[in-house]
């Protein structure tokens, strides 16, 4: 898997004067794009990119990270918060004529010494490598050592702001629930694990305009354009926007984006479950009527509400200790079953939550009052997987009963942390380099690593 990222960070499928992932590629070796960045491919590739950066240290994943959620604040923020959907591939009647160069142009930006610098180590062919012009691409090539990047930096800057004066792509401006879920969750998630604090300020943000500009009670829209809404929202919109809390809660450790996922899921399965057969329906009970009521486990460009949903209620069964959301999450699973066994590829997002449901690690950070948890917390991000469930509490645990660290407490009046897998959780670790190599050795216990 790692090496397809890396190809895909590297292509012309990724913008690299101004950050942010297209569409598709056209070709085989991630060169030539559908020129048009989706809101839900970048915000799920900012997901990954992150989880590939903390597994690796990989800083061609970081940068690519850094670079896109850039391109976001600069072009597809929108006033209150949210983000835009898309930025169309054309312009001027043209597919991609925003993005590609010629070698003068190059030249007449940066002059010659420097634009030959660059163009070298952005494949900036003198007859250009697609339809007479060049598009930017690191294809074969590392990530460059320091002094490098900061030249080639300073050139990207340059060129971004000549760029500018060209005639831009239309943006479609509408707000969606569901995309903006994805991107709000893989803000958080990224902020928290590449300690990028104003990341999850702002993920925060756009939360709070879908719940409150697009939000009727406990109920959703699923888009918003220019004051108008589409009302009532779809069950992926619910879903997102789920993850998107308790991303938040991973990343500020506030309650109260526990009790917004709870409130979320309730209204969810109070319009959109079908208790006959677990799942939900994409419409809602209230909607307008269909002739058919669409219902999938499958994936297709987003995650699928069940999939979404099975991940989602796990996590909140190991934040809570409550079981009704573990057999929620089994019944989703189990239902699915069928969707798995025909169509494996579109099921992964199924298969990724059956995965958590059985390997779940909670990491619980246990605070005495007054306490500080600083260094646990960033050996817990430095060493965090996809399947790691974090926590913090101020001593002691108020969690119910059933949760393997209810009444857990510090130590000596320092901060604890405890892993916990199924109904067992480790002895208290105060130690950031015990509770790293803990983690550590879970990880390689399961094979957790990203393959290469």
């Amino acid at each position: 898997m790692l090496v397809t990222l890396r190809a895909i960070c590297q292509g012309g499928i990724y913008d690299h004067i101004g950050g942010g992932f297209a569409r598709y590629s056209t070709d085989e070796r991630w060169l030539v794009p559908h020129f048009e960045k989706m809101l839900y491919d970048n915000a799920q590739l900012i997901e990954l990119l992150t989880w590939a950066y903390l597994s690796t240290g990989d800083e061609l994943f970081r940068a690519r990270v850094e670079e896109t959620v850039a391109w976001l604040d600069r072009e597809m923020a929108l006033p209150g918060g949210a983000f835009a959907a898309s930025l169309d591939a054309d312009s001027e009647g043209h597919e991609g004529r925003f993005y590609v160069w010629t070698r003068a142009e190059i030249l007449d930006v940066l002059g010659t010494g420097e634009g030959g610098f660059f163009a070298e180590a952005y494949d900036i062919a003198g007859g250009g490598n697609w339809e007479g012009v060049s598009i930017p691409n690191r294809i074969g090539q590392p990530f460059p050592q320091p002094d490098e990047e900061a030249r080639l930096a300073s050139a990207r800057a340059k060129l971004l702001a000549r760029r500018a004066s060209r005639v831009r792509p239309a943006t479609d401006d509408k707000v969606l629930a569901d995309w903006n879920g994805l991107i709000i969750a893989a803000l958080a998630l990224a902020g928290a694990g590449l300690g990028r604090h104003t990341w999850v300020e702002r993920a925060a943000t756009a939360f709070r305009f879908i719940v409150e500009t697009m939000g009727d009670g406990d109920r959703l829209a699923h888009s918003w354009r220019a004051g108008k809404r589409i009302f009532p929202g779809l069950a992926t919109d619910y879903a997102a926007m789920v993850k998107a809390a308790l991303a938040l809660h991973s990343a500020t450790f506030d309650p109260t984006w526990i009790s917004d996922a709870e409130r979320l899921n309730a209204s969810l399965k109070a319009h959109h479950f079908d208790p006959g057969d677990p799942g939900y329906f994409l419409p809602a009970d209230d909607a307008e009527a269909l002739i058919l009521r669409p219902k999938s486990a499958t994936d297709e460009a987003t995650p699928s509400a069940n999939s979404l949903m099975a991940a989602n209620l796990v996590r909140l069964w190991r934040l809570t200790g409550n079981d009704t959301y573990r057999d929620n999450a089994d019944a989703l699973i189990e239902a699915s079953s069928g969707s798995v066994a025909t169509n494996l590829f579109a099921a992964t997002g199924i298969l990724n939550a059956l995965d958590l449901r059985l390997s779940a690690t909670d990491v619980v950070l246990v605070v005495p009052p007054g306490g500080d948890a600083s260094d646990l917390l960033m050996a817990t991000w430095s060493n965090a997987a996809p399947n790691t469930i974090l926590s913090l509490h101020t001593e002691p645990v108020s969690l119910p009963p059933a949760h393997p660290a209810s009444g857990k407490r510090s130590v000596n009046g320092r901060a604890a942390a405890y892993i916990c897998r199924g109904e067992v959780c480790s002895l208290p670790l105060t130690s950031a380099a015990d509770l790293a190599t803990a983690l550590t050795a879970q990880a390689g216990a399961r094979g957790r690593s990203l393959p290469a």
